[in-house]
C-alpha cells in the first residue's frame, strides 16, 4: 500500500501578515515612467503583489477612485527609511523637475492621450466603448437593419441601407446581434446578454424607416441586426485595488468564446455592481482543485481524518495529504482532536467516496474594469498557465 505520508514539520511555516507589503528582491530606488507603461507595470517594479499599489502610495479611497494623472518622463521614487516602504512622484514640467504631494493613477479618454494607463488601453478599448451586457428583452423593441436595394444581403463599411425609425434625435448607432445567455454556474439563473458588436453607423434621413450608413464594421452585417444608440462610455479612471469586502465568484464566459485564457485576455465574471464590485477591483484566481482516486486501503488511510477517528500510532505523523488542510488550517506535531477543525472534509468526497479532492490553486489575478449589475468584465493580468471557464475568483 502506497503510504501517503507528511512530516507535520513542514506545516509549521510562520504565516505572513496580510498587511505587510512584499517588495521585489530587484526592487528600484527610482524609476522614470517612459511611455508605453501602466500602472500595473510599474507597480510591479516595485511590488510582488502589484494590486497592492493604493498601499505603497498611502492612498485613501476617494484618491483611488479620482485619481492623478501619471505621464512619461515623471519619477517615482522608493522610499524604505520608514517603517513601511512609500512611493513619491516627482513631476516631470518641461524639464523643471519638482516633488509633489499627488497619488498617481490615469485617465483615458482618448487613444492619443498621453497619460499613463491602469492597464492597457488597446486590450479593453473595444470592451469601454462599446456595449457587451443587456438585461432581458433589452433589445425587443430597437430598430433593426432592413436591407439595400442593392442586390447583396451582407453589409459593411460605407453601404447606405434603411433601417426601422429609432427614436428622434438619435443619429449615432451601434450595430448589435443578441448572443448567448450568460448565467449563474451555480443555479442557472440568468445574469444577462452577451452581445455581439458588429459596427457603427450614423442616421442619414430620419423616419420610419429611416436611411442610415455603416461608419465601422467589426463583423458581417445582416438584416435583422439590432441598432442602439451609440455608447460613449470610453473612460477607466481607476486604478489597482483590492475589494473592501468578501467576493467570490465564477469565471463564465471568455471574449472569443475560448475554453481558457491567458494573459490579458479578457473574461465575463458572474458578480456585478449589485454585489459589490466596482472598475478597478482586482481578484484572485483558482483552478478547481483535481480529484485523486485511491484504492480502498489507501483511501482508509486517510477516511480517519474526516471520521473523527483516533490519530493511528499516537498521531506523530498523520497519513493523510497536505492539500487537504483548509485555506488557513494548521497542524501541530501533536495534534489530534482539533484535527477535523484544520482539514477540509470534502476533500474526501469527490467523484468517489474513495476519491481525495485536492483544493483550489491559485493560477492568476484578474482587474475588473467594466461593471454591470449583475456581470462584470475583467482582464487577466497575470496567470500562471491557462485561467478556465468555472474557475473561482475571490478576493485576494
Amino acid at each position: 500500500m502506497r503510504q501517503l505520508v507528511i512530516s507535520l514539520a513542514l506545516l509549521l511555516a510562520t504565516p505572513v501578515l496580510a498587511d505587510t507589503l512584499k517588495l521585489q528582491d530587484n526592487a528600484p530606488d527610482k524609476y522614470v515612467v517612459v511611455k508605453g507603461d501602466t500602472l500595473w507595470d510599474i507597480s510591479g517594479k516595485f511590488l510582488k503583489d502589484p494590486w497592492r499599489w493604493p498601499q505603497i502610495w498611502n492612498m485613501n479611497r476617494e484618491e483611488i477612485k479620482n485619481p492623478h494623472w501619471i505621464y512619461p518622463g515623471d519619477l517615482v521614487v522608493l522610499d524604505k527609511s520608514g517603517k513601511e516602504p512609500r512611493l513619491s512622484l516627482v513631476k516631470n514640467d518641461k524639464g523643471d523637475m519638482r516633488t509633489v504631494k499627488l497619488s498617481p493613477g490615469a485617465r483615458m479618454t482618448e487613444l492619443g492621450s498621453e497619460a499613463i494607463p491602469a492597464i492597457p488601453s488597446r486590450v479593453i478599448y473595444p470592451f469601454l466603448s462599446q456595449p457587451r451586457v443587456v438585461p432581458a428583452g433589452a433589445l425587443d423593441n430597437a430598430p433593426f437593419i432592413l436591407g439595400t436595394n442593392a442586390e447583396r444581403v451582407v453589409l459593411g463599411t460605407g453601404d447606405e441601407v434603411y433601417a426601422t425609425g429609432g427614436k428622434p434625435g438619435v443619429t449615432r448607432w451601434n450595430v448589435l446581434r443578441p448572443g448567448k445567455a450568460l448565467k449563474d454556474p451555480a443555479t442557472g439563473e440568468v445574469l444577462g446578454y452577451e452581445v455581439e458588436y458588429l459596427g457603427d453607423a450614423r442616421t442619414l434621413v430620419e423616419g420610419a424607416p429611416q436611411k442610415i450608413r455603416i461608419t465601422q464594421s467589426a463583423q458581417e452585417i445582416l438584416p435583422k441586426d439590432k441598432l442602439v444608440p451609440a455608447d460613449d462610455s470610453s473612460a477607466f479612471e481607476y486604478i489597482p485595488h483590492a475589494p473592501e469586502n468578501r467576493i467570490s465568484g465564477r469565471i463564465i464566459s471568455a471574449y472569443g468564446g475560448m475554453s481558457d485564457s491567458g494573459q490579458l485576455q479578457t473574461v465575463v465574471i458572474d458578480r456585478g455592481s449589485k454585489d459589490g464590485l466596482e472598475a478597478g477591483h482586482v481578484l484572485a484566481v483558482y483552478r478547481e482543485g483535481k480529484a485523486v482516486p485511491l484504492s480502498r486501503d489507501e483511501n482508509n488511510a486517510v477516511a480517519w481524518v474526516a471520521d473523527g477517528k483516533g490519530a493511528p500510532d499516537g498521531g506523530a505523523w498523520l497519513n493523510s495529504d497536505v492539500r487537504c488542510l483548509k485555506e488557513n488550517g494548521k497542524v501541530t506535531y501533536d495534534q489530534v482532536a482539533e484535527v477535523n477543525n484544520s482539514f477540509r472534509k470534502t476533500c474526501l468526497s469527490a467523484n468517489s467516496e474513495n476519491d481525495v479532492k485536492l483544493p483550489d490553486a491559485q493560477s492568476g489575478l484578474v482587474m475588473v474594469f467594466r461593471v454591470y449589475e449583475r456581470v462584470s468584465y475583467g482582464l487577466i493580468m497575470q496567470s500562471n498557465g491557462p485561467v478556465y471557464l468555472l474557475d473561482r475568483v475571490q478576493t485576494p
